[in-house]
C-alpha cells in the first residue's frame, strides 16, 4: 500500500469540507438553484473532490506546484 504525503493544514481541510458540503447541499440536493442534469453532475464531482482531498489531507495540485499548507516539517 502507498502512503500519501500530507500537504494540507487544518484550516485548508476545514475550508474544503465546508465548500464541499455547501456544493453538495446547494447544487444537486436542493431546488434553490435551477440546474440541469449536467450541472448537477459537475457540482457533485467538485464536492466529491473537495471532500475527499479534505479527508485524506492531500491535494494533487499542491503536489504538482510544490505548495504546502501543512505546517509541519
Amino acid at each position: 500500500m502507498f502512503k500519501l504525503k500530507s500537504n494540507m493544514g487544518t484550516m485548508d481541510r476545514v475550508a474544503r469540507t465546508m465548500a464541499g458540503s455547501t456544493l453538495l447541499a446547494v447544487g444537486p440536493l436542493t431546488e434553490l438553484v435551477p440546474t440541469d442534469t449536467m450541472s448537477n453532475i459537475i457540482l457533485s464531482g467538485m464536492a466529491t473532490v473537495a471532500l475527499l482531498s479534505a479527508a485524506f489531507s492531500y491535494c494533487v495540485l499542491y503536489e504538482v506546484t510544490g505548495f504546502d499548507t501543512c505546517g509541519k516539517k
